[in-house]
């Protein structure tokens, strides 16, 4: 519905017709009304009594009377008639075209409060697992000091003069209702709102609810609350409160279908030597014991330490934790030949995975009869990948 704001006769409650006498005594009348001093400074009875005195001041001069009302008859010459029993014979009107129509009166319904949507970040292992989050929602309730009315002291609202307290009144050619500016349709004017809500009626709150996810949450899960949302109107019926889930990446951990992969880097004392190294799992930080000669690529399986399985959620994937062997970077030359230096001391026996490759090379070489290209001659060049299970 559109919002009227009234004329300046509308606004001194006269009609298009009054005197200089009927107009300096509706200003009169509403000047006691509606002036700050009598109404303890109300801010609205200001802004009021300012639309009045100008009203006034422009109707009072005949001058600016004359031309106002040129302006007037253009915009709404329903206005300018301005006769009671024309008002009447158009309410008539409108009830007999409203009966030719049938239309069915419509039954109210239950109001009930608005769905909220609450963007909500979840942590890797609590998505995967499932369990019971708290999520913060702010919704708009009736305010419980004025009971959702705006105003604890109603006596001091006025009725509107211009609406005749009915928050609305037919406008125009086409007489179409529209919402009085005045009062802003509340059939009153509000002088005296309520403080906590500044004469909304209603308060931003917020409550905690307890959500509970289901095991595998994804990025953009739709969990429904049922009653937990907005309840605007005192004794409504709540709105649903809508949890959509972001699941929060974690640093170490891929999940694989139904299981959990790792990449552990060890070094290569801690690859010979063996050693207790800690591992990331859904419940927490573990110890895993790597034996001895441990080779790059070797993967170690803890069963049911992975992803809960679809349909048995007594059920879990493994944990796969891959070896992978860090190789130091950025060695000078004097760290590069006692690397090689101690190459050298270990012998070649050692390194057995280096003695099996070229030993196939060899083969291969003998069954081919291309010839070995000079080392400097490389066609391939390396390139980083994945690294290769034993």
């Amino acid at each position: 519905m559109e919002t009227y704001q009234p004329d300046h006769y509308r606004l001194l409650g006269v009609s298009a017709r009054a005197d200089a006498g009927e107009l300096k005594n509706s200003y009169r009348r509403l000047s006691r009304i509606f002036h700050p001093d009598r109404q303890h400074g109300s801010d609205r009875a200001a802004e009021c009594f300012k639309q009045i005195a100008t009203a006034y001041a422009e109707l009072s001069d005949p001058n600016r009377r004359s031309q106002y009302d040129r302006l007037l008859l253009l915009k709404d010459p329903l206005r300018m008639v301005d006769d009671p029993r024309a008002e009447r014979a158009l309410d008539v009107l409108d009830n007999v075209v409203a009966r030719l129509r049938k239309k069915p009166l419509a039954i109210p319904g239950a109001q009930r409060g608005r769905d909220l949507r609450v963007h909500h970040s979840v942590a890797f292992a609590k998505a995967m697992l499932g369990g019971e989050v708290h999520v913060r929602a702010e919704y708009e309730t009736a305010c419980a000091a004025c009971a959702g009315q705006g105003t604890s002291e109603p006596a001091r609202n006025p009725t509107c003069h211009v609406c005749l307290g009915h928050g609305s009144l037919r406008v125009g050619l086409r007489r179409q209702e529209a919402g009085c500016g005045f009062c802003k349709g509340r059939g009153a004017v509000l002088l005296a709102p309520c403080k906590p809500c500044h004469g909304k009626g209603i308060v931003s709150t917020s409550h905690e609810v307890m959500v509970t996810l289901p095991p595998r949450c994804h990025d953009g899960l739709h969990v429904r609350i049922r009653g937990a949302g907005e309840k605007a109107v005192l004794g409504s019926e709540a709105g649903d409160l809508v949890v959509v889930v972001a699941v929060q990446g974690h640093p170490l951990l891929r999940a694989e279908r139904d299981d959990l992969v790792c990449q552990v880097p060890l070094t290569w004392s801690q690859a010979l030597r063996g050693a207790r190294v800690r591992v990331p799992t859904l419940e927490g930080v573990e110890w895993l014991t790597i034996p001895q000669e441990t080779p790059a690529g070797r993967e170690f399986r803890i069963l049911n330490r992975g992803l809960p399985m679809a349909g048995h959620p007594d059920r879990r994937g493994a944990l796969r934790l891959q070896v992978v062997v860090d190789v130091p970077h950025g060695l000078g030359a004097a760290q590069l030949e006692a690397v090689r230096a101690l190459e050298q001391l270990l012998g070649s026996a050692v390194f057995a995975r280096c003695a099996e490759y070229g030993h196939v090379i060899e083969q291969l070489h003998a069954a081919s009869e291309a010839p070995l290209p000079a080392p400097g001659a490389a066609q391939a060049t390396a390139a980083p990948g994945p690294v290769a299970k034993p």
